[in-house]
């Protein structure tokens, strides 16, 4: 069930491995027990279009948003949280280096009986 919804700005120089920058998401969350592997969804947005503070070109972000359905305690969404901040923080080294830059993850909960899903096959 979670999805992983990265957003970056488009004036950082540094080219993460995507594929692997979700797999080690991926492993923090499925660590959890909470989740199996086919269950969680990433994808990532380059943003062309946004202003950080004042406009300065100097500034950027990474924002990871990891959806989950209500339930879970606080203490886990705060563990789940601080893992992968570690892990952007170790692939965006150069945009920390050279740019004033945020990196920032939030774990956003869904309301079970607003969310709706068909699934095709067995997880």
């Amino acid at each position: 069930m979670p999805q992983c919804h990265f957003e970056y700005t488009d004036n950082i120089a540094d080219e993460p491995s995507w594929n692997e920058l979700y797999r080690e998401i991926h492993a923090v969350l499925i660590a959890t027990g909470e989740w199996h592997s086919a269950e969680i969804k990433s994808k990532a947005v380059k943003l062309t279009n946004y202003c950080v503070g004042n406009g300065h070109p100097d500034q950027a972000f990474v924002l990871l948003t990891v959806q989950i359905l209500a339930g879970r305690s606080d203490g886990l969404k705060k563990s789940i949280s601080e893992s992968c901040l570690k892990i952007l923080v170790s692939h965006f080294p150069r945009m920390l280096e050279e740019l004033q830059a945020t990196i920032a993850v939030q774990i956003v909960d869904i309301n079970a009986s607003s969310f709706s899903r068909r699934i095709n096959h067995e997880l």
